[in-house]
């Protein structure tokens, strides 16, 4: 119940705008509640909700590791960017 709780709650704060849908929370939220959903399976197993779980949680982790490789890469670019900008020198009195 829980994770079925996340679910709609997560795509509902997208619908009225009160959240990202490609922020990490979304992502880590639908990771979470596809957890708990294919926690609740082991009583009842029905092999079309296991898929979709399993299809969260991949495409979750998926996200959020591009998230991460997203976030190194534009950091390291902005060191870089700053390493490369030189200073003018002092001019010379005439």
């Amino acid at each position: 119940m829980i994770g079925s709780a996340i679910y709609v709650g997560g795509f509902a704060m997208v619908q009225c705008g009160y959240t990202c849908g490609n922020g990490a929370g979304y992502s880590l939220s639908k990771i979470v509640a596809a957890v708990l959903v294919l926690a609740s399976l082991i009583d009842a197993f029905n092999l079309g909700a296991f898929l979709i779980q399993v299809g969260f949680i991949f495409f979750g982790l998926v996200g959020m590791l591009r998230r991460g490789e997203t976030l190194r890469s534009t950091s390291s670019r902005h060191r870089e960017l700053h390493r490369s900008v030189t200073r003018f020198p002092a001019t010379e009195a005439s």
